[in-house]
């Protein structure tokens, strides 16, 4: 029996599989800024082949953390036009290993699956619902005002964690699947403790 294309669920949302293909495709826009980072421990990631890369960048889930759990920094966000301009060095100071244009596409991405299906933004992003009202309430302008002002609010998931990342770099250049399989299902399982552990 085939896993169906979508999985219904009570609250008429569903998993949709077409989903991974743009989810891959900012996952390895993410590894390719880390590889190319002028500063930390950008080595750990050039030494991936294109296909290692690849098979890391299809996990279910985004390895970025823009906050998902997390709804008091999507309570207040920085409006256009409202705050002073702020210097330039203080803007390069807070500036992360991604560039301003990939920060717009992770954002447009958790908008748009916490507007169109909340059950693929808990997935994928970690979700929580009260997050997942206030990033779906953001308009075009907070969201670009976010990429510009808080670039440093949106990190590498598990950045604080380099033993999590040394273990996905060596199941990613494994030909056999099974390392990555059980890493896939571990990081959705932090994914979900994280959403509940920071509940109400």
């Amino acid at each position: 029996m085939t896993e169906p294309h979508h999985i219904a669920t009570t609250a008429g949302h569903s998993w949709d599989h077409s989903i991974l293909e743009p989810l891959a495709e900012l996952n390895h826009e993410v590894l390719e800024a880390l590889a190319s980072a002028p500063a930390g421990p950008s080595w750990r990631w050039r030494a991936l082949s294109d296909d290692a890369r690849a098979r890391l960048a299809r996990c279910p889930f985004l390895l970025v953390d823009l906050g998902a759990a997390q709804p008091q920094l999507w309570s207040n966000p920085p409006r256009v036009g409202v705050h002073e301009a702020q210097p330039l060095s203080a803007l390069l100071a807070q500036r992360g290993p991604l560039a301003t244009p990939l920060l717009r596409r992770v954002l447009l991405f958790a908008w748009h699956l916490a507007r169109a299906n909340r059950l693929a933004a808990r997935i994928t992003l970690g979700m929580s619902a009260p997050c997942a009202a206030l990033v779906a309430a953001c308009r075009f302008a907070d969201l670009e005002a976010l990429a510009e002002r808080r670039p440093a609010w949106i990190r590498p998931r598990w950045h604080d964690r380099p033993d999590i990342w040394q273990a996905w770099l060596g199941a990613a250049t494994e030909e056999s699947p099974r390392g990555l399989e059980i890493l896939r299902l571990w990081g959705l399982q932090m994914l979900a403790a994280d959403v509940l552990g920071r509940r109400g």
